[in-house]
């Protein structure tokens, strides 16, 4: 009887779904991988995990003279029972999520919105479980600095704009309200990025900034990145360089006494590059791909110590159809001395094997 009846909810729900044009779309993403790293003590742990699964809703409605509102609500969650924080948690709403107007102007969204650094990836194509804490399978330049780099992800209570395209090229410009303000002090967490791009013939190219508000001592950090590349019906290859300034609290990390020189206590400047390089080629059904990166070494207050890294990844896709995807590969990632010390980390080199499998729908 409960079956007959969600059926006909189902069904009377159907012409509803029609007239709101909403689409129901998602990724589902599991397989195996063999990590090594700090979390299983550097023994070779095998695991099923997911690799990203999300769903989403979204829709538009003609509002005429070209005027559209649209929408989406789009939720990750795992595939492999395991459960998780962020957008393994399963919580509605907890990746790309808005509402907006689209028309001859541009788009302007509102709500929980890709950030402009994230939209700038160009060496990052391959994927990884989410039990990877050292995403040995992504470039170094996403968030990954002893001070916790932002971006590379959303803004929470988000303004964006993205202009129409102009010959190839496009602007992009963000707002994330921080909505706390401790006395005496300037506001706190509030992000702003500005992106342009340019896409034309196969090759594209994008520079982007972003700055969150007081990260330390009424200081903003920022996040500046630059990326070129060509891409072909079989060729594709991509370079990104970032360079940060970021405020913080450097003590607070685990190994930072272990350093020498001693890091001052308070409010540290950290300055620091990165780089990556991603090459592609198409053979048939096959895809292959390697990418390389960078973390250089930074400078915290005006001292330079060893806390780069350099990390590289292979990867093979294979298209079982236009919705279905294969993917193997290897990453390693490699911490200088001073980043394994702060870490705390008992080796130096962590790495991941990975097989997994992906349909879109």
């Amino acid at each position: 009887m409960k079956k007959i009846a969600l059926v006909a909810a189902i069904a009377a729900a159907i012409p509803a779904f029609a007239q709101a044009d909403v689409n129901i779309y998602g990724s589902l993403r599991a397989g195996v991988s063999v990590t090594k790293n700090s979390d299983n003590n550097y023994g070779s742990t095998f695991g099923v995990d997911d690799f990203g699964s999300r769903i989403g809703f979204r829709g538009k409605e003609d509002l005429g003279n070209g005027l559209k509102t649209i929408w989406q609500v789009e939720t990750g969650f795992t595939v492999d029972g395991a459960g998780g924080t962020g957008t393994a948690s399963g919580t509605l709403a907890n990746r790309q999520s808005f509402v907006g107007l689209e028309g001859g102007f541009g788009t302007v969204r509102v709500g929980y919105i890709n950030d402009v650094i994230g939209d700038t990836e160009a060496t990052d194509n391959l994927y990884g479980p989410r039990r990877d804490s050292m995403g040995a399978g992504f470039p170094l330049y996403e968030a990954t600095d002893v001070f916790g780099a932002y971006g590379d992800s959303r803004f929470k209570n988000s303004v964006r704009y993205d202009s129409p395209d102009f010959y190839g090229f496009n602007a992009s410009a963000q707002y994330g309200a921080g909505e706390s303000r401790a006395a005496g002090q300037m506001k706190q967490g509030e992000k702003y990025g500005v992106r342009l791009g340019y896409q034309n013939s196969g090759f594209f190219g994008a520079w982007v900034y972003s700055s969150q508000l007081n990260t330390g001592a009424n200081k903003n950090s920022t996040i500046n990145r630059i990326e070129g590349g060509y891409t072909s019906d079989s060729l594709y290859l991509a370079a990104t360089y970032q360079w940060v300034t970021l405020y913080g609290n450097a003590s607070a990390l685990p190994g930072t006494a272990n350093l020498s020189p001693v890091i001052n206590t308070g409010v540290n400047k950290l300055e620091n590059t990165a780089w990556a390089l991603n090459a592609a080629y198409t053979i048939g059904k096959f895809k292959p791909s390697i990418v390389y990166s960078k973390r250089d070494n930074a400078k915290v207050d005006g001292t330079r110590y060893t806390l780069g890294a350099s990390q590289w990844a292979l990867g093979l896709d294979y298209t079982l159809s236009k919705s279905t995807l294969l993917e193997a590969g290897y990453g390693q990632v490699k911490e200088n001395r001073d980043a394994q010390t702060i870490n705390g980390h008992a080796k130096d080199t962590s790495s991941i094997y990975w097989a997994m499998i992906k349909h879109n729908f």
